[in-house]
C-alpha cells in the first residue's frame, strides 16, 4: 500500500467527513442558484441591483455557502496530494496547486466582489432619491461587469485541478471508475464554466448541474477516503502490538 501513512490517518478522516459535507453542500448551493436567477440573469447594473435587494438574504446564504465550501476543501486539498503524489507526483502536485488557486481565487475575488454586490444592494434599496441609488449603480458597475469573467475562473479553475487528480486516482485505492466519474463530472464543470460569457441554453445547464454532479464525486471519494483511513488506523493498531510480542517471545 503506497501510501500507508498511519501518521496522517486523522487528517484523511477529517479530509473525509468535509468532502461529503462539501459534496452535499453542492446540491443545496445548485438550488439557491436556481432560485436566486429563476427570472434569469440580470441584463444590467441596475437590474442586479433590483434583484439582489429582493432576495438579500438568499443571496448571502448563497455566496457564505460557497465560501464556507472553500474552506471546507483546505484539508482534502492537502490529503489528496499525500496520497496521490505516490501515483504520480507530478500530476498531484499541479492538480493541487490548481486546486488551491482555486480556493484562494475564489473567495478573494468572486464570492468577495458577490458578498460586496449584496452589499450595495442593501444600500439601494435603502436609498431615498433617484441620485442616490445611482451612486450605488455606480458603484456596482465594475463588480457586476467583472462577476461573469470571475465566475468563469471561479468554475473552470477547480475542475481543472481535480481533473489532473483523476490520472493518480486511477491507479490509487480510489478505483478506475471513481477517476473516470471525476473526467466526467469535472469536464461538465469547465465546460459548463464558459456560460457566463458565451450564450448557450446547454452551457447553461451544464453549469448549473456543475456543483452537484461534482459534488456527489466528492461524496463517493469521502467514502473511498474514509474507508482508507479505517484501514490506516487497524493497520496502525495490529502491527506494532505484533512486532513488540515477536520480540518478547526471542
Amino acid at each position: 500500500m503506497p501510501s500507508y501513512q498511519p501518521s496522517w490517518k486523522g487528517l484523511y478522516r477529517v479530509s473525509a467527513v468535509l468532502l461529503i459535507i462539501v459534496g452535499i453542500l453542492g446540491f443545496f448551493l445548485m438550488i439557491g442558484g436556481l432560485d436566486l436567477y429563476k427570472s434569469g440573469y440580470p441584463s444590467n447594473p441596475t437590474a442586479y441591483l433590483q434583484l439582489v435587494s429582493q432576495h438579500q438574504g438568499l443571496a448571502n446564504g448563497l455566496w457564505s455557502l460557497w465560501i464556507l465550501g472553500d474552506f471546507l476543501l483546505v484539508a482534502p486539498t492537502v490529503a489528496a496530494y499525500l496520497i496521490l503524489r505516490h501515483y504520480n507526483r507530478t500530476m498531484a502536485l499541479v492538480g493541487t496547486l490548481i486546486a488551491g488557486l482555486y480556493i484562494f481565487y475564489d473567495i478573494s475575488v468572486t464570492e468577495l466582489n458577490s458578498l460586496t454586490l449584496v452589499s450595495l444592494s442593501h444600500g439601494y434599496a435603502s436609498a431615498t432619491t433617484d441620485a442616490l441609488r445611482a451612486s450605488y449603480v455606480g458603484a456596482a458597475t465594475y463588480g457586476y461587469a467583472a462577476l461573469p469573467l470571475q465566475t468563469v475562473l471561479s468554475f473552470g479553475v477547480g475542475s481543472v485541478g481535480w481533473l489532473l487528480w483523476c490520472v493518480p486516482m486511477a491507479k490509487s485505492f480510489f478505483g478506475r471508475p471513481t477517476a473516470v466519474f471525476g473526467v466526467v463530472v469535472n469536464l461538465v464543470g469547465i465546460i459548463g464554466a464558459a456560460a457566463p460569457v458565451v450564450s448557450s441554453s446547454i452551457l447553461s445547464w451544464l453549469q448549473i448541474l456543475a456543483p452537484p454532479f461534482i459534488g456527489l464525486w466528492f461524496i463517493v471519494v469521502g467514502f473511498k477516503l474514509y474507508h482508507h483511513s479505517n484501514q490506516l488506523a487497524y493497520l496502525d493498531g495490529t502491527t506494532y502490538p505484533t512486532v513488540q510480542t515477536a520480540t518478547i517471545d526471542r
